[in-house]
């Protein structure tokens, strides 16, 4: 009797855990399948070396940029137009802010000159140099563009490593040149003469969120890219640190065709050009003196953010 009762309490207890695990082991499998899906799905924009060797060049770059009447839709939301009738021309070299407020465009632009996205034939262009992005070798064309987002991306691994993503030729030297340029040299000498294996993941998560900016920015430092792309890298810091971010950006800047959505108006006031959109519209561009004496929309966001 005591036999038999023992051999029916391990497996009711048995039978209690599989009962139990069911409902997770059904979440796997459902992850298991949307990571494969995700994996298995073609790409209409090929990052690929091999499926850009026939298209054009994009090693000679000088960083002019012009959208001819642009008309975007998300593919996910294709009646919600985001963009619409965007036309503006950028310089070699110009340093220019996109303002507006929230929905307005100026991320969609970002990721289409990123080509994150392309614009539907038939609904404008997007030149660089005077050639479509669509005809570039993307493979080349995106070693000359730099992109600093609002969430950069701090992979596991040394410091340093992390730094070299912006250029996987550097040397340890070059590395430490680009964080000290980035404001990023504490963290890297930090990390030097520490056994990386038993820390690297205590450390990874003490970063700060200025700390992650600083590792993104010194990777484009690195990369040292034509064009440089800006996406509100500061609006989530601390003042301190939102003033360090922005004096790195500002000697990033230096020779590069840049374009920043700015968060401090206060910041662009030296800029080139500004362009003012809303609701998918281009509403008035120009210098900060030039659209101050306009007293339209910029006059009215510098107004209140002063």
């Amino acid at each position: 009797m005591s036999v038999v009762l023992s051999i029916a309490g391990v497996g009711f207890n048995s039978l209690t855990t599989l009962m139990r695990d069911i409902g997770h082991i059904r979440k796997a499998v459902a992850v298991v399948r949307s990571i494969y899906s995700t994996l298995e799905t073609q790409s209409l924009i090929s990052p690929f070396l091999e499926d850009n060797v026939h298209k054009t060049p994009a090693n000679n770059i000088t960083g002019e940029i012009e959208f001819k009447h642009v008309y975007f839709a998300y593919p996910t939301h294709p009646n919600n137009v985001i963009l619409k009738d965007v036309s503006f021309e950028i310089l070699p070299g110009q340093k220019v802010a996109l303002v507006g407020y929230s929905g307005c465009g100026k991320s969609s632009i970002i990721q289409l000159l990123n080509r994150f996205y392309d614009v539907e034939d038939g609904k404008g262009e997007i030149l660089i140099d005077g050639i479509n992005i669509k005809d570039y070798n993307l493979y080349e064309l995106r070693k000359k563009i730099g992109f600093v987002s609002q969430e950069p991306s701090v992979f596991k691994g040394p410091s340093i490593e992390n730094v070299r993503y912006g250029n996987l030729n550097a040397t340890d030297d070059e590395c430490f040149q680009a964080a000290s340029e980035a404001n990023a040299l504490n963290i890297l000498e930090r990390e030097k003469n520490i056994n990386i294996d038993n820390n690297i993941k205590k450390k990874k998560n003490a970063l700060s969120g200025g700390e992650k900016q600083k590792l993104a920015i010194a990777r484009m430092f690195l990369k040292n890219p034509k064009i440089l792309l800006v996406d509100e890298p500061t609006s989530a810091l601390d003042k301190e640190s939102e003033i360090e971010i922005e004096k790195s950006l500002d000697r990033l800047s230096m020779n590069k065709t840049t374009i920043s959505i700015a968060h401090r108006l206060n910041t662009i006031e030296n800029y080139d050009k500004i362009i003012v959109l809303d609701k998918g519209r281009l509403y008035e561009q120009g210098t900060h003196e030039e659209l101050m004496k306009l007293h339209k929309r910029y006059f009215t966001f510098h107004k209140f953010s002063s």
